[in-house]
């Protein structure tokens, strides 16, 4: 049995007890994902056997988490089939919509896919209060830089809900100071080396939008809502990875060429 398909059968709800639960996918959604990474489908055909157990359900709305969750896990952890995961939810979104569920859109994939991946984006993880061996940063680094690259190609393709507001929300945390920044570096130089154009491109320079940013001086951590306009939140983000990048950085080597090259991308 291949690495993919013993992944793909290990979420596999156990019994009914635990799909009703939320503990798992059905087993032929789980099929139907390995038959396609497997080349035994094409993405369409595969797209419409994937959903047919969610379609079958009462409420197939309120059933989609479980093949989103299953999705958003593959693209993570299925590294290698991460563009033809991505083609299969291209394919997803050209089904036919109804009244309960608009394909075209992903229907709260976006929803699932943060509830999994950026909770970090609301202030500090648990691993962020930990030391870390070289084992476990190293694992750290490179979830962060993966979750950084997916969403940076779903953007460019207008899939899954992610919009630049996602991408500008990530390159936010440059002024953070957190005890995690030489981590979530990765993440950051994910974005902008898959979508900075891009993103320069979406930005509606007078727009005044509202970041989270430390209060100055303040030592208890504490946060403060900046409101200015998006061409000057952009050179601010410019400014502190200047800063990050320079001898003075507190990050460590890799982090501030990291940052470095962020600010050369920008």
């Amino acid at each position: 049995m291949s690495s993919q398909t013993h992944w793909i059968n290990s979420q596999v709800a156990v019994d009914d007890q635990a799909l009703a639960a939320g503990d798992g996918c059905h087993r032929r959604e789980a099929k139907a994902l390995n038959d396609y990474l497997s080349d035994d489908l094409a993405a369409q055909k595969a797209a419409e056997r994937i959903v047919s157990s969610v379609l079958g359900e009462a409420d197939p709305a309120s059933e989609l988490y479980r093949l989103w969750g299953l999705l958003s896990d593959a693209l993570v952890e299925l590294t290698d089939n991460r563009q033809k995961i991505l083609e299969l939810l291209a394919a997803m979104q050209s089904l036919p919509s109804d009244a309960c569920i608009d394909w075209s859109q992903l229907a709260d994939f976006g929803a699932v896919w943060s509830d999994l991946n950026r909770l970090h984006l609301h202030g500090p993880d648990s691993w962020e209060k930990q030391s870390w061996t070289d084992d476990r940063r190293a694992q750290l680094c490179h979830h962060l830089e993966t979750v950084g690259r997916i969403e940076a190609e779903m953007f460019l393709r207008g899939s899954g809900g992610v919009t630049a507001d996602w991408g500008y929300e990530v390159i936010n945390l440059v002024c953070s100071r957190r005890a995690g920044l030489d981590v979530l570096m990765f993440e950051v130089h994910a974005w902008l080396d898959g979508a900075c154009k891009q993103l320069q491109q979406s930005l509606s320079l007078e727009e005044t939008r509202s970041y989270t940013r430390p209060v100055l001086g303040a030592r208890n951590g504490a946060q403060q809502a900046v409101i200015c306009t998006m061409g000057e939140h952009w050179q601010t983000w410019k400014e502190a990875l200047l800063e990050l990048g320079g001898d003075r950085s507190p990050l460590s080597a890799e982090s501030r060429n990291l940052a470095a090259v962020c600010y050369t991308l920008m």
